[in-house]
């Protein structure tokens, strides 16, 4: 669950803001009731330094009566709530509160029901009112003992103090926040959740559903959008690539249907050619045979002899048309693919001889740069002949005129076989060295170019472990090098 992408934004966005919203609004609040905490201690000290100094004024004054007016007029200061004095049965002597008069403590404060007073003052936090109360003896002091006869207390102060209307609005506000935080991270959370599914996830969800659809081979899927953003640019290249897709699925099903039918005809007349190379291999017969015999003759017969040369030349030109049917013959036989060692210098010639009269036609040099010794690699005949006439054929479409196409074999330093095919002819672009070698591309103009040649010889390399390279200029010929592992 955790490792989905859907739980990690949900995750990461509340811890997010828990550190950036509650953390801070909690020491915030806390700094606050520590200060209010200090505040109302504070006034409540001070209320109880006046209360005691108006107490003990009007008592040394002899002005007992305006003891009252006093605790009155000192509670009506803001956040002074009561002032209270009562005798040690608890009785209430003076009150800023005139009902309270003659009551017992306890009926009007049941805090201080019951009442365990030490001599010293008692400040306590009324939590249900945020009311600090404080409750000390009024001693029987050196001054006061000439009328009074108590050994301790003569009686008790007992005043209560809190926020004053804009501290208490202040307060209970600072207490809403904290409430209205988690309504405001709650709210963030599930808007965050909303914009999240609605604009990353199900559109995540819909590429998947339409690659699953692709990969089942409905190449019509397509995502639709109503405006542009980064996930509907993702939309709309998917669109353009199953597009290009189902188009090129669409002409390899024409390329396979025609190649189908071009490999049919080819066959018939391999086949054709086969037998035919054979019926002249048997006239060849028959007719060297015979040359044979008339040069033979010709040492003999002084008639004859005058035709010695030309006899030689017959017995030469037959020997070259042996060649050319043994080639085709040998050629045209193989259908199984098969890895082997073989002679790449030897399969080179063999093709060499089979095209070098049509191309001697198209006034091309054929030209074997190879030092004559053996080179052996691990290959399939079939498919290494198939690279060498791609490579030879492709060479000679791109010359003009006066054609020369070297072919060399040669051995590296590393032991491996590098075959070489150059010519002097158009060349490639440098912003296509890098497409030639892709299905379907071609910069022929001719017809029934499929764009397969190079991306076959491309595909066969790759089977045999071998490396193809291309060098060329516009308009200065190529080379392709083809290097492959010592067999």
């Amino acid at each position: 669950m955790i490792h989905s992408v859907k739980s990690k934004y949900i995750l990461f966005s509340v811890l997010l803001i828990l550190l950036t919203t509650i953390i801070p609004i909690y020491f915030l609040v806390s700094q606050l009731k520590s200060n209010f905490k200090e505040r109302s201690n504070l006034m409540l000290n001070t209320t109880i330094d006046v209360v005691r100094y108006s107490l003990k004024f009007s008592m040394l004054s002899g002005k007992q009566n305006d003891l009252e007016n006093i605790i009155r007029e000192i509670s009506k200061k803001e956040g002074v709530y009561n002032i209270r004095i009562f005798d040690k049965n608890g009785t209430i002597k003076y009150s800023s509160d005139s009902k309270d008069l003659n009551k017992k403590i306890g009926q009007v404060a049941k805090e201080h029901v019951n009442l365990n007073i030490e001599a010293i003052r008692n400040i306590q936090k009324i939590e249900t009112d945020n009311v600090y109360s404080s409750l000390e003896p009024l001693n029987n002091e050196g001054v006061c003992q000439n009328c009074h006869k108590e050994k301790r207390a003569i009686a008790y102060l007992d005043i209560n103090t809190g926020f004053t209307n804009s501290e208490n609005n202040f307060y209970t506000g600072s207490t809403h926040m904290i409430f209205l935080a988690w309504g405001f991270i709650i709210v963030l959370i599930i808007g965050l959740y909303i914009i999240f599914d609605k604009n990353i996830y199900r559109p995540i969800q819909k590429i998947n559903s339409a690659i699953k659809d692709v990969e089942e081979g409905k190449l019509n899927t397509k995502l639709d959008y109503k405006f542009e953003n980064e996930i509907t640019s993702v939309y709309k290249h998917f669109n353009e690539m199953t597009e290009k897709l189902e188009s090129s699925l669409e002409k390899i099903e024409q390329l396979h249907y025609d190649e189908l039918q071009r490999v049919n005809r080819l066959k018939t007349i391999g086949e054709l050619t086969s037998q035919t190379a054979h019926e002249i291999n048997n006239h060849i017969a028959i007719i060297m045979s015979r040359t044979e015999y008339l040069e033979l003759e010709s040492e003999k017969d002084i008639q004859l002899s005058k035709y010695k040369d030309d006899l030689k030349s017959l017995l030469k030109q037959i020997n070259n048309i042996s060649a050319i049917t043994k080639n085709i013959l040998k050629y045209s036989k193989k259908d199984t693919k098969e890895f082997k060692e073989i002679d790449l210098l030897e399969i080179t010639d063999g093709i060499i001889q089979l095209v070098k009269p049509v191309f001697k036609k198209k006034n091309i040099q054929l030209i074997n740069k190879s030092v004559p010794k053996k080179y052996f690699i691990q290959a399939d005949e079939l498919q290494i002949k198939q690279i060498i006439t791609n490579l030879i054929n492709n060479s000679a479409d791109a010359i003009t005129k006066n054609g020369v196409i070297e072919i060399s074999i040669e051995e590296n330093t590393e032991g491996q076989i590098v075959l070489s095919v150059k010519d002097n002819g158009q060349g490639i672009k440098q912003e296509l060295k890098e497409e030639i070698f892709s299905p379907f591309f071609t910069t022929k103009n001719l017809e029934n170019r499929t764009g397969l040649g190079l991306y076959i010889i491309k595909k066969i390399c790759d089977s045999h472990k071998a490396k193809i390279e291309v060098i060329s200029k516009e308009n200065k010929g190529a080379s392709f090098i083809i290097t492959f592992n010592k067999g």
